[in-house]
């Protein structure tokens, strides 16, 4: 499969020109620090297959000693965020991404809001979390999806885990929305494709944003089908560009050309972890000047 056509099975030319970047704020309690000085966020942007990038990330932070108090997601991020949150660490996430029986929709039907469904991540991730519901995970954790009548972000910071992660991964068209509280919910990225405002509202200290998007200049555009997807990626990306500025720190990857060549998707992960590793002194430097040192160190 042409690496297009795999960015068009993951993402549709439904964008909702227009959403603005609001948060639907969640009354929660502010988190509880488990680093010396404030709480540490980490958010896992969306991206599609580019998220197998957050797994090498997750590893390199694991192994660079850095255990954020509250985890974000969107879309590709909520799911390798909820699994994080859980406790899994990145081996088994790694091994948990090989399985595709979450790709198959819920047999034979007649399409309503989107041609298949999502009820096999759901049940996923609900059978890996033995049902836990997302406020009794070890770290404190949200999923972010769009409200498809409002347009508004909602963050998912309570209840099933896999009904939450199902519906910030709902690609429009592609997937039916998922109910959750009364409300069709599709995915996050046409809102908070990088849920910085989610962790503030959990209320993190200092925010960690991990970008892997696609870029509107990564392919060429050489039909009306691509034209259509560049309208998503340019509204995706313009989301990112204001979100990631509420970010304390940012790393932003272009890896679509490293899942393009052969071996693509072990090299994202190596990718991520790279630029964790490659952006480490900054990083702690910048915790220093906030005054937060890291658990145990």
């Amino acid at each position: 499969m042409t690496t297009c056509l795999r960015r068009r099975r993951f993402l549709l030319a439904a964008a909702a020109a227009g959403l603005a970047p609001r948060l639907l704020h969640a009354m929660v309690p502010p988190a509880a620090a488990g680093n010396d000085g404030g709480s540490i966020a980490v958010c896992l942007g969306s991206g599609a297959l580019h998220g197998f990038a957050h797994i090498g990330a997750i590893r390199a932070f694991e192994r660079l000693g850095l255990q954020p108090d509250v985890i974000t997601g969107t879309s590709v991020g909520a799911i390798a965020g909820v699994l994080w949150a859980a406790g899994f660490d990145a081996d088994r996430i790694e091994t948990l991404s090989h399985d595709r029986s979450w790709r198959e929709s819920s047999g034979l039907r007649l399409p309503g809001l989107g041609i298949g469904k999502l009820d096999g991540l759901r049940d996923l991730i609900d059978r890996q979390l033995a049902g836990r519901p997302i406020e009794t995970l070890p770290t404190r954790f949200a999923a972010l999806a769009t409200d498809l009548d409002s347009g508004l972000p909602v963050v998912l910071d309570h209840g099933p885990a896999g009904p939450a992660v199902a519906a910030s991964a709902s690609v429009p068209i592609r997937y039916e929305p998922v109910r959750i509280g009364g409300r069709r919910l599709i995915d996050g990225a046409l809102s908070a494709p990088v849920p910085v405002d989610a962790a503030r509202a959990l209320g993190a200290d200092f925010v960690i944003a991990l970008d892997v998007a696609y870029r509107p200049y990564e392919e060429p555009i050489s039909g009306i089908s691509d034209v259509a997807f560049q309208m998503f990626h340019i509204m995706v990306n313009r989301l990112i560009e204001e979100q990631i500025k509420r970010a304390d720190f940012a790393i932003s990857l272009d890896v679509h050309q490293i899942m393009s060549a052969e071996n693509g998707l072990p090299a994202l992960i190596d990718a991520g972890e790279a630029a964790v590793r490659r952006r480490w002194p900054e990083l702690r430097s910048s915790l220093a000047a906030a005054g937060i040192a890291l658990a145990g160190s």
